[in-house]
């Protein structure tokens, strides 16, 4: 006979980290492994005030959770101290020798698109600096500091513009195409370490906002979105939390790009 809640204590006593947990689809990926009996939830992003709040409203949420829930900051918008920012976190997270189960990005930044005859090289290297060059380096530290096997994980986060890109999108574009790349060669180098690439579509957090500032310009935006999508809603972060921590526990998972968008792209 199956012990009870075989399935949904998979992630019961491991040790998550969330870089970008602080918001959004960050946040909802830190609740729910607490939510799913994570000994240890480990939030960051680059603004302090940010993840004080956010380990504050998740420890409100779960006051008989038996979690660790603590945050450290890292920047990763900074060139010059990019590695060693990524460095410090991760021996931040692993004190004493212990090690990580898993490790997720989700940090991203507000998108600057710029026609083609507006770029220049700086302009290029900001824009991949968040969305390839620092996933890459968490992946290289994340190899020195996740328990050995095919139990532990890494998942990167990409987007819809990968397929369906936006206007001026010429170099943020590049670098949302290139994690799918990425994610398959890491997944071979470092087995059997699970590598894996969660794909949102549109998702109602607080992004949108900035897309669409004006509340009722955005409600307009997310019901044209909501009609455009096969499930007649925009994606909630709750929900696609849950392709995270499907990539946490499939075991036989690894190399493998997971979509979440509502089957905005089939229409």
């Amino acid at each position: 006979m199956l012990p009870p809640f075989k399935h949904a204590s998979k992630l019961a006593g491991t040790r998550v980290l969330v870089i970008g947990g602080t918001t959004g689809v960050g946040l909802a990926v830190a609740e729910a492994c607490v939510d799913s009996g994570a000994a240890s939830v480990i939030i960051s992003s680059s603004n302090i005030d940010r993840i004080n709040s956010a380990v504050s409203q998740l420890r409100s949420s779960f006051p008989d959770t038996n979690c660790q829930i603590i945050g450290f900051p890292c920047d990763l918008k900074h060139e010059s101290s990019l590695e060693s920012n990524i460095a410090a976190l991760f021996e931040a997270s692993t004190p004493n020798g212990t090690k990580l189960d898993h490790v997720v990005v989700t940090a991203g930044d507000r998108p600057v698109p710029r026609p083609l005859n507006e770029i220049n090289f700086n302009y290029i290297k900001d824009a991949g600096m968040i969305r390839l060059f620092a996933p890459l380096l968490v992946a290289k530290h994340a190899a020195m500091h996740l328990v050995p096997g095919p139990a532990s994980s890494i998942m990167f986060t990409s987007g819809i513009s990968a397929y369906r890109p936006y206007p001026n999108w010429n170099a943020i574009g590049a670098f949302v195409s290139s994690l799918e790349g990425m994610t398959r060669s890491l997944a071979v180098e470092l087995k059997p370490t699970r590598v894996n690439l969660i794909c949102p579509g549109p998702v109602d957090t607080g992004l949108m906002s900035h897309f669409y500032p004006d509340p009722e310009t955005r409600k307009v935006a997310l019901e044209a979105l909501s009609e455009r999508s096969l499930t007649g809603a925009v994606g909630k972060a709750q929900d696609v939390a849950e392709s995270y921590l499907y990539c946490m526990k499939d075991q036989n998972l690894s190399g493998s790009i997971i979509r979440t968008d509502g089957g905005i792209l089939l229409v």
